[in-house]
């Protein structure tokens, strides 16, 4: 019996018409947020404010975000690129990486529009500048 079993297990294992399951993504449970950054010590160094929105008359999305350097350090350099989004939370544009330099306790902003009046959203993600 247990010859007959070893056996029926290797025809099986010899089988090319073996389909393998998918992998699925697993769920993601932190919902998206407007500010990112790429790593915890970025966001120890920095100081963010709450983002302004506003439209121009060709109804384009307008951004600001207050940023500042909450460190000792004289100059701070971040890059930043700004998505924007529709109503749906389908990427309508997104900017290219920009670098801003922080002076140390010094409140400054980022600036940014939408390349189109579809824009309902956006996100803004920090990274060190490299």
């Amino acid at each position: 019996m247990r010859f007959l079993l070893i056996t029926a297990a290797l025809a099986l294992v010899g089988c090319d018409n073996i389909v393998l399951p998918t992998v699925e993504g697993r769920h993601d449970p932190y919902p998206a947020k407007q500010v990112h950054f790429a790593n915890e010590e970025l966001r120890r160094d920095t100081a963010v404010g709450m983002p302004t929105l506003s439209r121009d008359p060709a109804g384009l999305l307008f951004v600001t975000v207050p940023i500042r350097n909450a460190t000792d350090v004289p100059r701070l350099y971040v890059d930043y690129r700004i998505t924007f989004f529709d109503e749906n939370r389908r990427e309508v544009s997104k900017t290219s990486w920009f670098t801003k330099s922080l002076e140390s306790r010094t409140p400054d902003q980022i600036s940014a529009n939408s390349t189109s009046p579809k824009a309902a959203d956006f996100q803004v993600d920090f990274r060190y500048a490299k």
